[in-house]
């Protein structure tokens, strides 16, 4: 248990402006922060890039050192949100995304000017505070450029901004990307106490592109979220041997490490503002698999379709249709907790990475190593 509040650090609170200035600096500051020495050159070219003075970049590399390595620890002192900062009231934030969804993605393709008018308009009807312009505009650059083109556009139009012939990009190395994706779990659980049904509960799961190894798995019982990617995102860069041990797991999963790059669909949880910094403020890119392509992210895909398969081996499973559950009834079969879902779960990962490695070994710093073919991610998808 913790005692007292828990420090924020300014990651969701930070204005817009201030927290995408930090993300720059932190881009110049990081590599420059892991020399031993920094010299003048090196500073002199850094202040040219930021467009700050000398004496301000030994200042960043300070706070740099001195913190945990990550974007927060540029921040300046936490602001009280006065003129440019982009941090709306919820149900101001939550009307600005209304209007975009209904007024901007749309064929008549509306200018950012009538959109602020009909913002406005809204506000002042429901008695809101009045977003500036400026906070309207990052708001529209944050929306996906794919996915707004082809709203506003047509396909044809969004067609030259994915990749040339819809051949995902190419990755070579450990933990260069990982994919993430969530599924409901074709199994009803029950609780502990009475072993009575409490409904399916929700899988997120986590694979790296190259090796094919499982890097993370959580299973909850509330809907995807933010907070569901990120304790997924946790689990995948942290030892995995506590949590086999609470599971009573006797299993082995070595497999951990930073993901480089985050790549996922365009699912809401995965656009919030929360995952967006939290990848940032740990130096982990957000990329967004292009919309009606469902190839671009066949590695989880086949992933939970094939773990999927295998869960419909449990009782209490719900099978994938009503036609093919028939007359089993879930609920009455079912005996799993979700505790012991999760301990299911982690005994079939560890199989699939004992019988699909080949030639596997330690990645340097303790991340995923070799190479896994078999069982639950098969070659070609990309």
């Amino acid at each position: 248990m913790v005692d007292g509040p828990v420090a924020e650090r300014g990651v969701l609170t930070a204005p817009d402006g201030l927290w995408d200035a930090a993300v720059r600096q932190a881009e110049v500051i990081g590599p420059l922060a892991e020399k031993d020495t920094v010299g003048l050159a090196d500073a002199d070219e850094a202040a040219a890039m930021l467009q700050i003075s000398r004496r301000q970049v030994y200042v960043l590399v300070g706070r740099w050192r001195a913190g945990e390595g990550v974007v927060s620890d540029l921040l300046p002192g936490r602001s009280s949100g006065g003129r440019g900062g982009g941090r709306l009231p919820d149900e101001v934030e939550a009307l600005v995304q209304e209007v975009l969804r209904t007024r901007y993605l749309t064929r008549q393709r509306r200018t950012v000017a009538a959109i602020c008018r009909e913002i406005t308009r809204q506000c002042r009807a429901r008695g809101l505070r009045v977003p500036s312009r400026g906070t309207v505009r990052r708001r529209i650059a944050q929306l996906d450029p794919i996915a707004s083109t082809s709203a506003r556009e047509g396909s044809e139009a969004a067609r030259q901004l994915r990749s040339a012939g819809g051949v995902p990009p190419e990755v070579t190395e450990v933990l260069e990307q990982v994919q993430v994706d969530h599924t409901p779990v074709d199994v009803i659980v029950v609780d502990e106490q009475h072993r009575l049904p409490i409904g399916r509960p929700y899988l997120t799961a986590a694979i790296d592109v190259v090796s094919r190894c499982v890097v993370g798995l959580v299973v909850t019982l509330e809907a995807p979220s933010a907070t569901s990617v990120g304790l997924c995102l946790a689990q995948a860069g942290t030892d995995k041997r506590p949590w086999l041990e609470r599971l009573e797991a006797d299993a082995v999963w070595p497999m951990s490490g930073k993901p480089r790059e985050l790549y996922v669909d365009n699912a809401a949880e995965f656009k919030s503002e929360a995952l967006r910094r939290g990848c940032a403020q740990h130096g982990i890119k957000l990329r967004f698999r292009p919309p009606g392509q469902p190839h671009f992210g066949g590695i989880i895909e086949r992933l939970i379709g094939t773990m999927m398969e295998m869960v419909h081996e449990l009782p209490g499973t719900t099978f994938s249709s009503t036609a093919e559950r028939g007359a089993y009834d879930s609920g009455a079969k079912a005996v799993l907790t979700l505790r012991e879902l999760q301990r299911w779960l982690a005994l079939a990962v560890a199989c699939y990475h004992g019988q699909g490695a080949r030639g596997a070994g330690p990645h340097p710093g303790g991340g995923l190593g070799g190479e896994s073919r078999g069982g639950l991610a098969g070659d070609g998808d990309q």
